[in-house]
């Protein structure tokens, strides 16, 4: 339903628990088991490992989560082959493989 929403106001500030709440409700399941330094972490190390390989990366959003590869390829946390999306096939799945190669090679 979120393409629905038109404008969303603060109506006030939350405290620490409301914002626990909702990053708990709005972090994906397969980042549930890293901590926020270890996703930096991972951001970090792919980011670089894609500049090395002549890949355009920025980093995108309120927080800085997302990468963005080219501008056509997000990827999001935890930062796996499996969190890309592109409606671009054959970038889509280089990057995947590229990824993939990277998670080989750092372990």
């Amino acid at each position: 339903m979120g393409h629905s929403v038109q404008t969303v106001e603060t109506v006030s500030e939350g405290d620490h628990r409301v914002r626990e709440k909702l990053m708990h409700l709005f972090t994906s399941a397969d980042c549930k088991g890293y901590s926020p330094e270890d996703l930096e972490k991972k951001k970090t190390s792919l980011k670089k490992w894609l500049e090395k390989n002549h890949i355009p990366v920025t980093e995108e959003g309120d927080t800085q989560r997302t990468l963005c590869v080219a501008g056509v390829l997000t990827i999001d946390p935890p930062y796996a082959p499996e969190n890309c999306s592109s409606s671009n096939e054959i970038i889509l799945s280089r990057i995947q493989d590229l990824i993939q190669g990277h998670l080989s090679a750092s372990q």
